[in-house]
């Protein structure tokens, strides 16, 4: 159990409780018991002096007249407490006889053994407060850890909702009426405003995504059309386009991996495959590129190919417009697949360069829209993988640990 949750914190409340509990009842009951022997005694002693013990005139001390039964107690009772008392002329002996208190007198005017009335002893109502205690203690643990064990499962739901199920299910909470329950409430609406919201936001990227992409493709085919313009002309209004579809292609990459509940096609795949296909995507500015790729031995995966692709081709791509000479070292060496480039460092802190539309203000980056980064991040997010980056010794590095995907 984790020591820092309500149930540990709980649980240990009350073993402090029942341990307080149990160290006061032996305490007192050692206090009772000492305080009644003596008392015991006392009166013992009292009563034998004045003659009035052989007559039984008291509840709490009751006279062994058994002969026989006196040599049995006397010679298999265990001694408690024995003491000369020479002014009192006795010698008395406390003993214990199947769990019974005796007290044996002798004197010269002759010797008594008499036993304690443990009906009358104190102990019993000490041990009754104490059980109940006890008991109350018990049904108040039960209470508290029935209402409280909902909380594990309810974390249970959270973590569903966190890895992208938007349909828990949280009617079992809502229901009650304690602080769970309006937890739960509060939860329930605002994972219905999140629907709403996400809703609201794919209908607007596909809807204005559509738009554009009509007008764009009738440009494109209007541009080719045109013969009497300059080719310069016609360049820049070709690279407008081609950005403009750019940008729409990154923001459907975008939506489809940000998207909750998305699932993965999972197949075996070749390492090697993946780099090489995602090469083959890097965009046309980038043809005279060099990818430098060493492995130490083939790579086989179980993982989404095409997204996979698409994560490799935005690493190669940053790697290639950072690097001076158009070049990204990879490298996978004891399952650590590794991106360098030899470049400047980015303006970007290291804790935002892979949030999204955030980009390195640069000659070389000019043409970006700061997804690429973000959408690889989010693929190998969902495959269960991470991505570190950092800049040692002119490089830039970013690092995938695949191990978890070997087959």
């Amino acid at each position: 159990m984790n020591r820092h949750s309500v149930l540990f914190k709980i649980n240990i409340v009350f073993i402090i409780i029942f341990t307080i509990l149990l160290s006061f009842f032996i305490l007192v009951r050692r206090a009772i018991n000492r305080t009644e022997m003596f008392h015991f005694i006392r009166q013992t002693v009292f009563l034998a002096k004045t003659g009035a013990i052989r007559e039984n005139k008291s509840n709490s001390i009751i006279p062994v007249k058994s002969r026989k039964t006196e040599d049995v107690i006397l010679k298999t009772g265990t001694v408690v407490f024995k003491k000369r008392m020479p002014k009192l002329r006795y010698y008395i002996e406390l003993l214990k006889f199947n769990g019974g208190e005796y007290l044996y007198l002798q004197s010269k005017s002759g010797n008594i053994l008499v036993k304690r009335n443990e009906s009358a002893n104190p102990q019993r109502i000490l041990l009754f407060v104490w059980a109940g205690l006890n008991l109350i203690l018990v049904f108040l643990y039960i209470g508290i850890y029935r209402s409280i064990l909902p909380l594990s499962k309810f974390r249970e739901k959270m973590e569903e909702f966190k890895k992208g199920n938007m349909n828990i299910d949280l009617e079992e909470y809502v229901k009650r009426k304690d602080e769970i329950g309006y937890i739960a409430r509060e939860l329930k609406d605002a994972v219905n405003n999140i629907k709403r919201n996400l809703n609201a936001r794919v209908w607007f990227i596909r809807n204005i995504a559509h738009e554009l992409k009509t007008p764009i493709t009738k440009g494109k085919i209007a541009l080719e059309l045109l013969e009497n313009e300059k080719a310069d002309k016609k360049k820049i209004f070709s690279n407008i386009f081609a950005r403009l579809e750019l940008l729409i292609n990154e923001l459907f990459a975008a939506e489809k991996i940000a998207i909750a509940g998305v699932k993965l096609n999972m197949s075996p795949c070749s390492l090697d495959d993946i780099i090489g296909k995602a090469e083959t995507l890097l965009f046309t500015d980038n043809l005279d590129s060099k990818v430098g790729l060493t492995a130490d031995r083939d790579y086989i995966i179980r993982g989404d190919s095409e997204m996979l692709v698409i994560a490799v081709k935005n690493l190669l791509d940053n790697g290639i417009k950072f690097s001076g000479d158009k070049s990204v070292a990879v490298k996978i060496e004891k399952g650590i697949l590794t991106f360098a480039n030899s470049g400047n460092k980015p303006s970007i802190s290291e804790d935002l360069i892979f949030e999204p539309f955030l980009k390195d203000q640069s000659v070389k980056n000019k043409d970006g829209f700061g997804l690429g980064l973000y959408i690889t991040k989010q693929i190998l997010e969902k495959h269960g993988l991470g991505i570190i980056y950092c800049y040692k010794e002119g490089k830039n590095i970013f690092s995938i640990d695949i191990n978890s995907l070997l087959i």
